[in-house]
C-alpha cells in the first residue's frame, strides 16, 4: 500500500489532483531539493486522558507518517525534521517526551524539543535535555498557569526557574506567544528584550509562526525590535499571508529564519489561515458549504502549498537570490543545530 493511501485511510490529508497540479505549476522548480523541517508534531493518542478535548482530536503521528507525508506533500525532496512536543490537553508530558525520544533516538539528523509546562520538574528537564538528546523547549500557552491561555505571559508558562536551567544549558526554545497582537504586543516585546539582553542571554528563541503574525500588524509593530535582540529565530510555519513574509525577509537577517511546515494535521486541510484586517482564521473549504465553483475550473489548495506559494512571492518582491532561499530553507538548520548532512 502506497503512502498516498496510508495517508488518506488514516484521515491525515485528502490530496487531490489540484494539489499536485498546483505542486508542479508553481512549486517544483522553485521550493529546494533539500528542506529542514523545523516545526512539525508527533501525536499518540494513547498518551493522552480519555477526559481530554484532544483525545483522538487528530490521528497518529509517528515518525512514519511524517515520512509518508514528506514523500506526498514535498515530492522528490529530502527532508529532515526538527520534532516538536505537541501541546493538547490532558498530555502526559513525560510519557510524550519518551514516546518523541524512542520515534528519533536512531536518526542523527533530527531534532527535538520537549514539550515542557510550567509543572516540568527542573530535574527532568535537564534529564531530557543530557540524556534524551532534547536540544530545547517547546513550550505553549494551553499551559498557562493563569488559567488565561489567550492573554497570558511569557512567564505565566515558561517559568523564570525553567528559563534559568534552559539559560545554563544554552539550548533553544519554541515559543508560541499568547495575546491578541503576538509579537507585536508591548509585554511580549519587553518580555524578549529583556530575556535576550539581560536575564538569559545563552538561550536560542525561535518565534513560531513569524512570531505569531498570521495577519500583517505584529510582525510590523515587532520587527524594529526584534531585529536588534539577539538570540532570535523565527519559523515560518502556518502562515499563509504573503505580508508578514515581505516584513520579514526586507527586514530581519534572513539567516536568522527557518523554515518550518506545522505539520500535519495543522496545514493539510483544503484552506488557509486567512487575514481579515487583524483577525485571523482557520477556513477549511471542505467545510463552507456555501462555496461553489461555477466560475471557475480551480479548486482549493492544501494550506501547506498556501504557505509556500506565499514565501515564494514574498520572496521574489524582497529579491531574495537561490543561496538566501536556501539558507532558509535548510541551510540555517543544518548550521545552528550542528546537523550532519553532506
Amino acid at each position: 500500500m502506497n503512502s498516498t493511501i496510508l495517508l488518506m485511510m488514516n484521515n491525515l490529508i485528502k490530496y487531490r489532483n489540484a494539489d499536485k497540479e498546483f505542486w508542479y505549476e508553481e512549486l517544483e522548480d522553485w521550493v529546494p531539493k533539500r528542506i529542514y523541517d523545523c516545526h512539525v508534531h508527533m501525536i499518540n493518542n494513547d498518551l493522552i486522558d480519555e477526559s481530554s478535548i484532544h483525545k483522538n482530536r487528530f490521528p497518529n503521528t509517528p515518525l512514519k507518517a511524517i515520512k509518508d507525508w514528506y514523500k506526498l506533500v514535498l515530492p522528490k525532496r529530502e527532508v529532515n525534521s526538527l520534532i516538536l512536543g505537541k501541546p493538547m490537553f490532558g498530555t502526559d508530558v513525560n510519557a510524550h517526551n519518551k514516546y518523541i525520544h524512542q520515534e528519533i533516538k536512531d536518526n542523527n539528523l533530527l531534532r527535538a524539543h520537549r514539550l515542557t509546562t510550567p509543572l516540568d520538574s527542573l530535574s527532568d528537564i535537564e534529564k531530557d535535555i543530557k540524556d534524551h538528546g532534547f536540544q530545547g523547549l517547546k513550550v505553549y500557552r494551553y499551559f498557562s498557569s493563569s488559567g488565561d491561555i489567550n492573554e497570558c505571559d511569557i512567564e505565566d508558562y515558561l517559568t523564570h526557574e525553567q528559563m534559568e536551567l534552559a539559560n545554563d544549558l544554552g539550548i533553544w526554545i519554541t515559543l508560541h506567544m499568547a495575546k491578541q497582537d503576538g509579537c507585536g504586543d508591548k509585554e511580549n516585546l519587553k518580555n524578549l528584550e529583556e530575556f535576550t539582553t539581560k536575564k538569559y542571554p545563552k538561550i536560542k528563541w525561535i518565534l513560531a509562526h513569524v512570531a505569531r503574525s498570521f495577519t500583517y500588524r505584529p510582525i510590523e509593530k515587532a520587527i524594529d525590535t526584534l531585529k536588534n535582540l539577539p538570540n532570535i529565530w523565527y519559523d515560518l510555519s502556518a502562515v499563509t499571508d504573503v505580508r508578514p513574509f515581505i516584513t520579514l525577509f526586507k527586514n530581519e537577517n534572513h539567516k536568522r529564519i527557518f523554515y518550518g511546515t506545522d505539520g500535519i494535521e495543522s496545514v493539510s486541510f483544503h484552506g488557509a489561515y486567512t487575514a481579515y484586517g487583524h483577525f485571523h482564521y482557520q477556513i477549511e473549504t471542505d467545510k463552507v458549504e456555501s462555496l461553489n465553483f461555477s466560475h471557475t475550473s480551480n479548486r482549493p489548495i492544501i494550506s501547506l502549498y498556501e504557505q509556500l506559494i506565499s514565501i515564494k512571492q514574498a520572496s521574489i518582491i524582497c529579491e531574495m537570490n537561490n543561496t538566501q532561499i536556501e539558507d532558509v530553507f535548510w541551510r540555517n538548520a543544518v548550521r545552528e543545530f550542528n546537523i550532519p548532512w553532506k
